[in-house]
């Protein structure tokens, strides 16, 4: 057997058992788009330590596939999986959100992974949309709504969706450098800090 054959069969094999093991880990979509929020809190790779809390509120209302409704203003809550700090050399950072907290309900499991993320709209932005916002590189939609089974958008109404990728000047979204293949924030150039009220789009999946 010649190396390129040999190559070749280990190549399959990798993704043949790989690829469907990545799938399963991040189960099945929960909805058709992925939901709009902004940060409750801050985090910074400077600060930030792997387990460390993650918050968010949903911008707008979103159905779930199984008619599950999830109205704006109700609170996602993940943690952080990976972070790099600018002084190992590239700033990284990695979250998910593992809980919808609803109202009134029992908590819903989850795997939201991020799609999407933007700085907070200042008040002279028209409309208080991020859309006019320059999209980082790295990251499109393609690729952060291929992970999810999501589009991005932010819903059919209510406050206007992200576009896709990073719109933080310096900082690029990895649609899959983090831990078990979910999206990544990078910066050569500084260290990230997200601040309260920072747009993200996070994409729901099932937890298997």
């Amino acid at each position: 057997m010649s190396k390129n054959q040999l190559r070749d069969m280990l190549m399959v094999l990798v993704v043949g058992v790989v690829a469907p093991a990545l799938q399963a880990q991040q189960g099945k979509p929960l909805a058709k788009e992925a939901v709009l929020s902004a940060l409750t809190g801050k985090v910074d790779t400077k600060k930030a330590k792997v387990g460390d809390t993650v918050s968010a509120k949903t911008l707008n209302a979103l159905t779930l596939l199984d008619g599950t409704a999830i109205p704006a203003g109700t609170k996602l809550v993940g943690k952080v999986t990976a972070v790099q700090p600018k002084s190992g050399g590239t700033a990284e950072l990695a979250f998910v959100i593992t809980e919808i907290d609803r109202k009134g309900a029992t908590a819903l499991a989850v795997r939201g992974v991020l799609e999407a993320v933007a700085p907070e709209p200042s008040m002279s932005d028209s409309g208080g949309s991020t859309n006019d916002l320059p999209m980082g590189a790295g990251g499109n939609k393609g690729q952060t709504a291929g992970l999810t089974g999501s589009n991005i958008g932010g819903g059919s109404s209510g406050v206007s969706g992200i576009q896709p990728g990073s719109a933080i000047k310096g900082v690029v979204l990895n649609a899959t450098a983090g831990p078990d293949g979910a999206p990544e924030l990078q910066s050569t150039e500084k260290d990230i800090k997200l601040d309260s009220g920072t747009r993200l789009e996070i994409g729901l999946m099932s937890v298997n």
